[in-house]
């Protein structure tokens, strides 16, 4: 829990202790045994153990004064707890506890300290005593018990916002760079099947597998921040916004109309992303390939899935050939079968594009 270094908290605890002691006139010896038991609880955050055994002898050390010098014990229905750094060393045993000392042996001093109490219930006048140390004792071990939770659950909250953080960067840098990057690949493919220069293909084909070569590197460091974490979007959030993609192509040029049909349901972050690379590549593609063209994004939400479709009217002038399938669309076909989702990418009867993927809205 907290580390080792004693707090203002702890030497307030040691002279409430210690004041317990002096304000019921205890004899010399019952004085310095009681003394000497409270100042080790300045150091409860770093050994609770110890302090938890050093108040456990204490307790046992009243019995026996009370059989070798019944002279010098005290009235003990005086005594308010005995001894009075008991609250503290219980506590401490149950809130600080590490490593191995969560179980059995936590409880060891305890259930010794409440044993070595009731040896007191024989003595004449010590069965006030002795109910009230039990009961402070369990309340004691109670609120331990309790603070001990809920420092585990703030370091487990403080664990999964870092991790959910982590994840949304890894996120971000894997999308904003990603698609910027595969614009690239896709232009210097274009441009190398395109050209008649046969430098100029050689020149473009470089950049293409030096833009390929840096979107596995780009991969590989959100894989790097991804490991042993887990997928922290996988909480259930809502598919991203589109509308920043529609506005980027409205910008660009390309009118794009957004449709959402149904009702939206919480996907998981693998789903969400897929779904924005699926409409971000499609766009591109539609910028770069169909001049002129109109395109409208339709996002149906049906039972168990969501589809995701792109469509481009024909474009008004020449398109490069890239082959059957972009670079670009390739991938994102990947990426939507790793999301344990389908994707089609086919042209339409007239003469524009279509790309549509179904991706599911629950864990398969």
């Amino acid at each position: 829990m907290d580390g080792a270094r004693p707090r203002p908290a702890d030497a307030v605890a040691v002279l409430v202790a210690a004041g317990l002691t002096l304000t019921t006139g205890y004899p010399v010896p019952v004085l310095a045994i009681v003394l000497a038991a409270a100042a080790p609880v300045l150091w409860m955050r770093r050994a609770p153990l110890t302090v938890a055994w050093i108040t456990a002898g204490t307790a046992i050390g009243l019995p026996v004064l009370c059989v070798l010098a019944p002279s010098v014990v005290p009235p003990l229905d005086e005594l308010l707890v005995w001894p009075p750094a008991c609250v503290f060393a219980v506590y401490a045993a149950m809130a600080f506890p590490a490593g191995r000392h969560r179980g059995i042996l936590r409880w060891l001093p305890v259930i010794t300290l409440a044993l070595a109490v009731l040896l007191l219930v024989e003595w004449p006048g010590a069965e006030p005593l002795v109910l009230r140390t039990e009961v402070v004792i369990a309340l004691a071990v109670l609120y331990g018990l309790y603070a001990e939770a809920r420092a585990r659950l703030n370091h487990a909250l403080d664990e999964r916002a870092e991790r959910v953080e982590r994840e949304r960067l890894a996120g971000e840098m894997h999308d904003v760079v990603t698609h910027r990057v595969s614009r690239m690949v896709l232009q210097a493919g274009a441009l190398a099947v395109t050209s008649a220069d046969e430098r100029t293909r050689a020149v473009a084909e470089e950049l293409r597998a030096t833009a390929c070569a840096a979107l596995d590197e780009l991969r590989h460091m959100v894989a790097l921040l991804r490991r042993g974490t887990g997928e922290g979007f996988d909480l259930g959030l809502p598919l991203p916004d589109l509308r920043s993609l529609v506005s980027e192509s409205a910008c660009a040029g390309v009118p794009v109309e957004l449709v959402v049909t149904g009702t939206p349901v919480p996907v998981s972050g693998a789903v969400g992303r897929t779904a924005y690379r699926v409409v971000q590549e499609a766009l591109a593609n539609v910028r770069a390939h169909a001049p002129g063209a109109d395109a409208r994004v339709e996002v149906r939400y049906l039972p168990g899935v969501v589809q995701i479709s792109v469509r481009n009217t024909a474009p008004d002038g020449p398109v490069p050939a890239v082959g059957e399938e972009g670079v670009g669309l390739y991938e994102v076909r990947q990426w939507v079968e790793l999301a344990g989702g389908t994707m089609k990418a086919d042209p339409m009867e007239d003469g524009g594009f279509q790309v549509e993927a179904t991706l599911p809205t629950s864990p398969p």
